[in-house]
């Protein structure tokens, strides 16, 4: 069954009263494929992580039971998910555990190589331009960071069947890893992912020593 407009565009930034309701579910749906995203980065105590399209905040508040001595971040354009992990993860923000950011992912607001680890689940499919966030990406991740990206592929017919193609642009796996690389990542695996009817794929990816001009 087709998704109507409306509930797509909510899926890409939620908003208003709706929004915040959006929130909450994304934060049960969303969970098995967010926790396999933290497996999937090795997470140490020291690391340096940056959630990309942070949303709900939850993802990272597990994240800060394996990073007791490192720096969790997470960005997010949405004001609506933005206030929201502010406020559901106040006692972590006021501890200085997590910092929660307001802006686009290509444009992010830290320097460069700032990150042992970054990662994005469910955003890639609202990138217009996805080799300007997967350049930024890039750019805030140390020399050998790991970056995992999940998302659900052109290959789970289903899933490209339910939502409009005006807000969600759904890409095969194969054109992921492409433009991984074009960004400049060397793409190390593609993990897939089940749960029930829901297919998830997983790239993992590093950034190694820049090639000499």
């Amino acid at each position: 069954m087709r998704k109507p407009f409306f509930i797509a565009k909510q899926g890409r930034k939620p908003s208003g009263l709706l929004g915040k309701l959006v929130a909450h579910i994304m934060a049960k749906e969303t969970a098995d494929e967010n926790a396999f995203a933290l497996k999937l980065l090795q997470l140490q105590p020291e690391d340096a992580v940056l959630e990309i399209g942070c949303g709900h905040g939850q993802t990272l508040a597990k994240a800060a039971g394996f990073v007791q001595r490192g720096r969790l971040c997470g960005i997010d354009f949405s004001p609506v998910m933005y206030r929201h992990a502010m406020r559901r993860h106040r006692q972590l923000v006021a501890a200085k555990r997590i910092e929660f950011h307001f802006g686009s992912s290509d444009r992010l607001p830290f320097d460069d190589q700032s990150f042992d680890k970054v990662f994005a689940v469910h955003t890639v499919y609202f990138w217009q331009t996805p080799l300007d966030h997967l350049a930024e990406a890039r750019r805030v991740l140390k020399l050998q960071g790991r970056f995992v990206l999940g998302f659900r592929p052109a290959e789970d017919i289903g899933f490209q069947a339910s939502f409009p193609r005006e807000i969600y642009h759904i890409r095969p796996e194969a054109e992921i890893a492409r433009l991984a690389a074009e960004a400049g990542f060397e793409v190390v695996d593609l993990r897939r992912y089940a749960r029930g009817a829901v297919q998830m794929s997983f790239l993992i990816a590093t950034r190694t020593l820049d090639k000499p001009a």
